[in-house]
């Protein structure tokens, strides 16, 4: 099973469906799609869309989910990098209109320079991406917010 995450930003996210869509219908892409689809709306006969799905059913789809595609937000990755799973992040652009500035971008160049992700960018075709997944071992998510908490304590301890 393929989990789709498309965040919860209040603005719709067609490209990747599209996209998606098309591998699904071509027969590149055939077990079942699962898509939390936010504020997205978006026919298809063969993603299974959900708008909202509660934390605890989520938790489970991403443990059963062979891959995990999904926007470059941070809470949507790291959910899937603690779990350990294949993912495949694509950033919403500001161009057009699927978030009002570019940080998904960062994002995703970060954890991709970390080999937690793989990449879908404009110019990578979803399909090349997919054939690459299988063979991905994203490297154990390593959280930094301890060393952030130490520095701020060290910091508040220093005034």
């Amino acid at each position: 099973m393929i989990i789709v995450l498309l965040g919860t930003f209040p603005t719709a996210f067609e490209r990747p469906l599209i996209e998606i869509d098309r591998l699904c219908k071509e027969g590149l892409i055939t077990e079942e799609v699962i898509v939390q689809s936010g504020h997205t709306q978006f026919d298809s006969e063969y993603l299974k869309m959900r708008p909202f799905i509660a934390p605890d059913e989520l938790t489970e789809l991403y443990r059963q989910a062979r891959v995990v595609i999904t926007q470059a937000g941070t809470g949507s990755l790291i959910k899937g990098m603690k779990l350990n799973k294949r993912i495949i992040a694509i950033p919403r652009l500001a161009k057009y209109g699927e978030v009002v500035d570019d940080h998904q971008e960062e994002i995703l160049h970060e954890f991709t320079k970390q080999n937690y992700i793989l990449p879908w960018t404009e110019d990578v075709a979803l399909e090349e991406v997919l054939h690459k997944i299988d063979d991905f071992e994203p490297s154990p998510y390593v959280s930094t917010k301890q060393n952030i908490i130490n520095h701020l304590e060290g910091y508040i301890n220093s005034l």
